[in-house]
């Protein structure tokens, strides 16, 4: 089933933003809208209570309504409707209902018409209503007429109903009117608003945030690299776990503190006075040497902060030796170095004891089996850099008592390919250092290292068997992963770099291992695919 496309967020907004404004200014059209309208009939339902009043306190009616005298009454009446402009309706009756006044002569001496008139004439209250007379539907207002403290009839003033609704029909047209407007100009300011947030958002959406935050949580937490930043006025707002562990303070919340108070040694200060970028330099802070780069961080052209990334100095050498082969040459030669002190103390030690005999024996002994392993060595290996790491190695083992043989139908000869010794030194270093580590787990004596090399065919094979501790099966698979070490104080990556520098050749590495008998690795590189 096709998944479905989250709506945008811009038309959400758009279309949260008019649906409140339809909303808000709907309800507020629908109460202005009876407001004006209650207000409306108040304004009527008052005026014709004040012109009823007026009529009902006219001494002229009240004495030519007591008397009967229609003529008069009538005239006053219609001098009434004459000045009167939003009085259409005046009625004037006795206490039987007899109409003495009214806007139509033809209807005086009839009763009067609507049914509405009873309270007036049997309580004398002043009250409105709708009813539908002789005239039609209307707004009424009743007011007694007294006489002398008798009540003698009643003014009923009204307004004809279809022009109260015709006012009432224009209220809610200009309200709807004003209404579509303020809704029009509420959606335009929907799409502007909405535009806007969605472009301060860089175009994204929602689901396209919660991945780049997830994303950014990830790589953050899984990168090795110490992060660090800070905002222009040099708060820290972003701190990794791998930059509190490189500057020995984990476990501690720095967010939103000013960093020079925490690291008073720091430089990224520096970059928001100069914006310039700083590469590659080593800094002390917090007690730890570190290799860091230092970049600015701009917004819209306005420098808004800077962010440092940094590895300790001291991983950064060790890998880089790692890399390059150099540290396997150096323990080689600090191998030799070592042993050949040893060698010069006891022969030192002999001459001071005058055993002149002696030390001539022992250093005709070191000149045999030094040129002895020369003469193996060098006969079998014609390159000078992978020569000298043997031969280091060799040293390296046997003050370890572990014996390393360079087998008979060994032969390195490094020509018609361009394999680089730096690969090699790599490989085969870091093999013979594995099993040199394996053997000593078992601290056995008869220690022994087989190695072998030819490049005579169409490939470079060299093979590594050790009698040292094996490893177990269920290890063989994720030796190579880098960070995988069952080694106290080891990085992990020595065999990493092996399997790397072997893919990178296009070769192929077999392991063959028993438990407590020991291990062999065997690695073939295709001459032909190195040309």
């Amino acid at each position: 089933m096709r998944e479905r496309t989250p709506m945008r967020l811009q038309t959400k907004l758009l279309f949260g933003m008019i649906f409140l404004v339809i909303l808000s200014i709907g309800l507020s059209s629908y109460f202005i809208s009876e407001f004006e309208v209650d207000r409306l009939e108040m304004k009527i339902e008052a005026n014709l209570r004040n012109v009823g009043h007026i009529i009902a306190e006219n001494q002229d009616i009240q004495w030519n309504l007591n008397y009967k005298k229609t003529e008069e009454v009538q005239v006053i009446v219609e001098r009434y409707l004459d000045i009167l402009e939003d009085i259409e309706i005046i009625t004037i009756a006795d206490m039987d209902g007899l109409r003495y006044g009214h806007p139509s002569r033809d209807r005086l001496g009839k009763y009067f018409v609507g049914g509405d008139e009873k309270q007036v004439l049997e309580t004398g209250s002043i009250y409105s209503s709708i009813a539908t007379g002789t005239l039609g539907r209307s707004i009424r207002v009743f007011i007694p007429i007294y006489f002398q403290n008798n009540q003698v009839g009643f003014v009923m003033t009204a307004q004809k109903y279809d022009r109260v609704e015709e006012s009432i029909l224009n209220i809610r047209r200009s309200v709807l009117v004003y209404s579509f407007f303020g809704i029009l100009i509420g959606g335009v300011g929907a799409i502007l608003i909405s535009t806007s947030i969605k472009k301060s958002l860089l175009n994204l959406e929602p689901y396209q945030i919660a991945k780049l935050y997830r994303e950014k949580d990830v790589i953050l937490k899984s990168t090795r690299e110490g992060i660090l930043a800070i905002d222009a006025k040099c708060s820290i707002n972003l701190m990794n776990d791998s930059a509190k562990k490189i500057l020995n303070c984990e476990g501690k919340d720095f967010i939103g503190v000013d960093i020079e108070s925490v690291f008073p040694t720091t430089k990224l200060p520096r970059i928001l006075e100069t914006g310039i970028a700083e590469y590659d330099r080593e800094q002390l802070i917090n007690g730890a040497q570190i290799l860091t780069n230092r970049i600015p961080i701009y917004e819209n052209g306005r420098l808004v902060g800077a962010l440092a990334t940094f590895k300790d100095l001291s991983d950064v050498v060790t890998l880089a030796e790692e890399m390059t082969g150099i540290k396997q040459v150096v323990r080689a030669l600090r191998a030799t170095t070592h042993e050949f002190k040893n060698k010069l103390h006891l022969i030192n030690g002999l001459l001071e004891l005058d055993e002149i005999d002696e030390a001539k024996k022992y250093v005709m002994g070191l000149g045999y089996r030094y040129t002895k392993i020369q003469d193996i060595v060098s006969g079998k290996i014609k390159n000078a850099t992978i020569n000298a790491l043997i031969i280091g190695k060799i040293n390296r083992a046997s003050e370890d008592k572990i014996d390393i043989e360079v087998t008979s139908d060994s032969l390195l000869l490094c020509e018609g390919y361009k394999i680089n010794s730096g690969a090699m030194v790599i490989i085969i270093g870091n093999l013979i250092e594995n099993a040199i580590e394996a053997i000593q787990k078992t601290n056995r004596d008869d220690g022994k290292i087989i190695f072998y090399i030819n490049d005579t065919s169409e490939n470079l094979v060299i093979e590594v068997s050790d009698n040292g501790i094996g490893i177990e099966q269920k290890y063989i698979e994720t030796i190579f992963n880098r960070g995988f070490t069952t080694k106290r104080g080891s990085n992990g990556i020595g065999l990493d770099l092996v399997k790397s520098n072997v893919e990178r050749l296009k070769g192929e590495i077999e392991v063959m291992s028993e438990k407590d008998k020991g291990t062999t690795f065997t690695i073939v590189i295709p001459i032909e695919d190195n040309n």
